[in-house]
């Protein structure tokens, strides 16, 4: 347990200091923000461990990450990118991208593999919660703007 309190509290550091790569310091209630739904989300996907699956933990997680960034967006009047690019700094799979080129470049093939489809599985669970929660917004505004076609 105090492993997971270190490990959320080291993700809202490092997303706080990954905040000032993209120059958001100049608006620290963004990065604060953004910081926090990071935590959140790293929080989340400890807490789907039970389910021995990273893909789905990093989709879970990622989803969780992108509405609580579109809802701030909403709150704070600022674009969702901002929120969406610090919060889901602890989701990458950094390791997975480091040792898939590791295994590429010393010519270890089966492990290569193994590596990338991994990696690509969590970048693209992750995309893809981005997109569904960015979409379900969208439509939600739509809607409640009564902004579409009708049939008649």
């Amino acid at each position: 347990m105090d492993n997971n309190i270190i490990q959320i509290l080291m993700a809202f550091i490092g997303c706080f200091g990954f905040s000032f790569v993209f120059r958001i310091s100049k608006n620290l209630d963004f990065s604060f923000m953004g910081s926090l739904v990071g935590a959140i989300g790293w929080s989340i996907y400890l807490s789907t461990s039970y389910l021995n699956n990273t893909f789905f933990q990093s989709f879970i997680a990622m989803l969780c990450v992108s509405i609580m960034s579109e809802a701030l967006a909403r709150i704070m009047k600022a674009p969702a990118t901002i929120f969406i690019m610090i919060g889901f700094f602890p989701l990458v799979p950094g390791s997975g991208i480091y040792y898939t080129m590791l295994y590429a470049v010393q010519g270890q093939s089966d492990l290569f593999m193994q590596s990338f489809l991994n990696t690509i599985g969590i970048s693209l669970s992750l995309a893809l919660a981005i997109l569904l929660s960015s979409t379900l917004f969208h439509i939600y505004k739509r809607v409640k703007n009564k902004d579409y076609a009708s049939i008649e």
